[in-house]
């Protein structure tokens, strides 16, 4: 534990040590330690302007001038403009004498702390080797002490190495008050305090005073920066905090960014150990912002090492993933051989929790060589606990009882007290898994008992696997009890995150070696639907869905405090209770699943008015293959009839048994479930589900319920209702569409750049604009823009239908978007967030493009993407796609669907005709079986079915040149789909 605390400490930027006036001058003019103690002083009062000016003139009248050189120089160096420090250096030691004098060992230190600042550890090193050797020499006490200084903070030492170089310094330091001893108590303090001396507190404490009687204010930083490290060290984290922000007000007024950028660092490692996220977040973003300004390297690698940590531990893999990637890389650029390690040991991190487990064991094994090697022995423990984790995960209890027996060896061995306490909870899960139930309920137990209250995440880890001890023990009335106040504390964690981003991934988040942050709860779902509690089970489920998506509704005023029966509950999500007083109606049943994993079966409730029935299915991660070929034969138009059948006995063999009256089916799909085509599956007796259901999706069954209640219109009768923007004029536009025999797929980007023209796209919408005569604004080519749609007022349309190409990256929302026309600014790109600003009041929003249905998985949140976005804008549901969709085959079905609006059918009522029509036409299910709806699948708008051959009554923007042709005439009535209206 020292000797890594010791790493840590000796790897930052010195406590800012200048040097005093040199009591061996050998002139009459100002010492070389002298300049450099100037120099520092200007930059650090806001006076370096004056001091330079003086100083250019000096150098002007005589180049050979070594002070102004000198404090040049420095001025450089402290304001970050290191290629010109490094020039000027340079020049100073060009002409060095032999033997070397006080100039150019100041040189040398001026080098060393360049390289320091640059985070080039191995230059560092050799510069201060030669520097340290050079001040004996000349015999230069003050630049021996800043070399011997600098020497503690760039070497790794063992601690009597590290003690016997500060004994060194004190001896040289002359007697009395004085900068340089102030520097020493307080570094001195620190390094002590890392061993856990009580001596620490008073050491800083008096080295802090000594710098405030010497007007040292940058000095004063960075021993209160020592002081709140000691209080962290000594577990009084919050009184560190304080003292970190006193030290950030001296250090950002002497501009100081290096020790900013540092000091950041470590409050962000508080701030994550304490689970306050967006704090955290907030800090890492400074040290990127301090460490850009002081040009350091280390602290960039450190900044990325940090936010990938952040990523993974929200379970935002594909971004811990690039960060740790990226920190790797630099630290071994920088010669930063465990910081490297640790980086590749946090990415095996990644892998364990993708499920890769082989390559995550191998990275294990390599770090644990790395460490062994370089003898980091904390690193070397963690790599042994994460490889036992791994063990646990293939179910191999004795392969993990091995590596779990080394590491608490090693770490009794070799006085890691602290770090031996984190393997309780791993001593438990071994106990869980091999059956044990006792002994895990013991060191559960005895774990939550010395966890802090305010770690949320840790408490819910335990209290969770506490749940599944009880239900595995028979007790299901202490599991749940025991699982709700688990929620509870996630909960409670979750809505003090501060950030969006970060609350979405709260229920995807893990702690300590859980890799699957669903798995437990699903688990003790599972075995108290099984035991007869499906009513407690749906509550604690529901829970767990989609709670950002809650709250921007609720800041919407979506959820009013109302006693109206099915409301959501504003805490914990919708009671069973409430979700069954909510059921619209006997024609409806709600399918609600919970994805097991891992041996864990997955659990389906299906809701009706008549109550809550429970069916235990195969673990989700069974299906998640089948489920990935079945979307890939869909959307390649291959025949999938064998896996239509399978998915279709496992996924809805129980719904089968419904009475004949229920028609409709609203999923709350979880795992991978949320990419199956559910209607397209074919059931036991041979039948397709759409020819039975029509099917929506809800992200859950409460925010399915709010998305139902009325609302008061907000448009006259007279305004526009309908928006349709298609045929977008793109950047880079190719040819396409029907303007080349082969189909323009609406989501395909060029390999070559540009996007191909979406000409079907038009006539679809002006198809859209005839269900709302004399109240449709339909917009093409250049006026289908993303400057319009993001200023323009939305709130009078109540469809809103977007024909265009869309890009939904299933790993990153940062590569998702809605792609318009481009101008006034904006680049044709509608990102998540760019939807999630609009200010909607749209029953429905139609994205009619490829893969818009899709997007990034985040556990208990559910599928983000674009749907999600323009819900949370203000849309009661959207209508998406599952895959690729084209240009023309998509015409008639939306056309279809639009009739079936038109007659008054449901959204989901709606699409079920268009898509039997479909099949009665004879096309493939890849044609179809895409399109989904999501949000309030029950949604009514107030279209009309025109006449045949009606003319197209519509509001154009400005500018759109439509070119009718023969196009209307040539349209015929559609045939009448097989519901009528419910």
């Amino acid at each position: 534990m020292i000797r890594r605390a010791l790493t840590r400490l000796c790897s930052s930027a010195p406590l800012g040590l200048a040097l005093a006036a040199s009591a061996s001058a050998q002139s009459a003019g100002p010492s070389p330690g002298a300049i450099v103690n100037a120099a520092e002083h200007a930059v650090h009062d806001d006076s370096a302007g004056t001091v330079e000016a003086r100083w250019r003139a000096a150098a002007a009248r005589n180049p050979a001038d070594r002070e102004a050189t000198l404090g040049l120089a420095t001025l450089a160096r402290e304001t970050y403009d290191f290629a010109r420090a490094e020039s000027l250096y340079a020049v100073l030691l060009a002409g060095q004498r032999n033997p070397p004098d006080a100039w150019t060992v100041q040189a040398r230190l001026g080098l060393y702390r360049v390289s320091n600042s640059r985070g080039d550890k191995r230059r560092s090193d050799s510069l201060l080797s030669v520097a340290i050797s050079e001040a004996r020499r000349v015999g230069d006490r003050e630049a021996e002490i800043a070399a011997l200084v600098g020497f503690t903070n760039t070497r790794s030492f063992a601690v009597t190495a590290l003690f016997a170089t500060m004994d060194t310094i004190a001896r040289l330091l002359p007697p009395g008050d004085s900068r340089d001893r102030a520097e020493y108590l307080c570094r001195l303090g620190v390094y002590k305090g890392v061993g856990g001396s009580s001596e620490a507190s008073d050491l800083v404490e008096r080295g802090t005073a000594m710098a405030r009687r010497a007007g040292e204010r940058r000095l004063v930083g960075h021993c209160l920066e020592g002081y709140g490290l000691v209080q962290s060290l000594q577990g009084r984290n919050d009184s560190a905090l304080a003292v970190y922000d006193s030290a950030a007000r001296y250090l950002g007024a002497t501009h100081e960014h290096a020790g900013l950028a540092r000091l950041e660092s470590r409050r962000s490692d508080i701030l994550q150990a304490y689970g306050r996220l967006g704090e955290a977040k907030v800090a890492l973003r400074r040290i990127l912002v301090e460490a850009g300004i002081a040009r350091n390297r280390q602290r960039v690698a450190n900044a990325y090492g940090g936010m990938g940590m952040l990523a993974l531990r929200v379970g935002d893999l594909p971004t811990a993933a690039a960060y740790f990637d990226s920190a790797a890389a630099l630290n071994d650029s920088l010669g930063e051989g465990e910081g490297g390690m640790i980086a590749r040991q946090n990415r095996a991190e990644v892998l364990a929790a993708s499920g890769d487990l082989p390559a995550a064991e191998k990275a294990l094994e390599e770090t644990l060589d790395e460490a062994h090697q370089g003898k980091f022995l904390e690193d070397e423990f963690i790599a042994r606990q994460r490889l036992a984790r791994v063990a646990m995960r293939r179910r191999d209890w004795d392969g993990a009882a091995r590596q779990l027996a080394s590491a608490d060896s090693m770490a009794r061995s070799h006085g890691l007290d602290e770090v031996r306490g984190n393997l309780v909870y791993d001593r438990g899960l071994l106990a869980l898994g091999r059956g044990h139930f006792d002994e895990a309920q013991r060191l559960f137990s005895g774990f939550l008992a010395g966890t802090a209250p305010d770690d949320r995440l840790l408490r819910y880890a335990t209290r969770t696997r506490l749940a599944e001890v009880w239900a595995k023990r028979g007790d299901l009335g202490r599991a749940e009890r025991e699982m709700s106040e688990a929620n509870g504390d996630l909960e409670s964690w979750r809505a003090a995150l501060g950030a969006d981003d970060l609350r979405r991934y709260a229920y995807a988040a893990t702690a300590l070696g859980e890799y699957d942050a669903q798995g437990p709860a699903a688990a003790v779902i599972a075995a108290l639907a099984a035991g007869g509690r499906a009513n407690a089970a749906l509550t604690l489920a529901e829970q767990r869905r989609a709670r950002t998506l809650a709250d921007r509704l609720n800041q919407a005023d979506a959820l009013r405090e109302t006693s109206e029966p099915g409301v959501l509950h504003r805490d914990h999500g919708a009671t069973a209770a409430e979700i069954v007083a909510a059921m619209p109606d006997d024609s409806t049943a709600l399918l609600e699943y919970v994805a097991g994993s891992e041996g864990v079966p997955t659990t389906l409730f299906v809701v009706t008015r008549g109550g809550v029935e429970a069916h235990r299915l195969p673990p989700a991660d069974s299906l998640a293959e089948p489920v990935a070929r079945f979307v890939a034969l869909l959307e390649s138009s291959q025949p999938g009839d064998a896996l239509a059948a399978s998915l279709g006995r496992a996924v809805l063999g129980p719904v089968a048994a419904l009475p004949a009256g229920i028609s409709r089916l609203v999923v709350v799909p979880d795992g991978p479930l949320h990419r199956l085509p559910f209607d397209a599956l074919r059931l036991p007796g041979g039948g397709l589900a759409i020819e039975r259901w029509a099917f929506g999706l809800a992200p859950s069954a409460a925010v399915a319920t709010v998305l139902r209640r009325p609302r008061e219109p907000e448009a006259a009768s007279d305004a526009p209702r309908v928006l349709a923007l298609g045929d977008p004029a793109f950047a880079g536009e190719r040819a396409g569409g029907l303007l080349r025999e082969a189909e323009t797929f609406r989501g395909a980007f060029d390999a070559h750049g540009g996007l191909p023209r979406l000409s079907a796209s038009g006539g679809e919408v002006r198809d859209v604009a005839r269900y709302s005569p004399g109240q449709a604004v339909v917009r093409l080519r250049q006026d289908a823009s993303e400057a319009w749609l993001k200023h323009a007022s939305l709130a009078p349309f109540s469809v809103i239908h977007l024909a265009t190409h869309a890009l939904v990256d299933e790993s990153s929302l940062a590569r998702t978007s809605l792609a318009l026309a481009p101008g006034s600014g904006e680049d044709g790109f509608l990102s998540p967030a760019d939807l999630a600003a609009l200010r909607l009041h749209a029953d429905l929003v139609v994205l009619s493009a490829c893969r818009t249905a899709g997007g990034v998985m985040v556990a208990g949140e559910g599928m983000q993407g674009l749907t999600t976005p323009l819900i949370e804008a203000g849309a009661r549901a959207v209508v998406a796609t599952q895959w690729r969709i084209g240009d023309r085959s998509t015409v008639r079905l939306v056309d279809d669907f639009y009739a079936g609006l038109g007659r008054g059918l449901s959204a989901a009522d709606a699409l079920r005709a268009a898509k039997l029509g479909a099949l009665e036409r004879g096309a493939p299910a890849g044609e179809w079986a895409a399109f989904t709806v999501v949000g309030d699948p029950l949604v009514r708008v107030p279209l009309r079915e025109p006449a045949s051959g009606t003319k197209l009554p519509w509001i154009a923007g400005a500018g759109v040149i439509v070119i009718l042709g023969g196009y209307l005439a040539a349209r015929r009535r559609r045939k009448a789909g097989a519901l009528s209206a419910a």
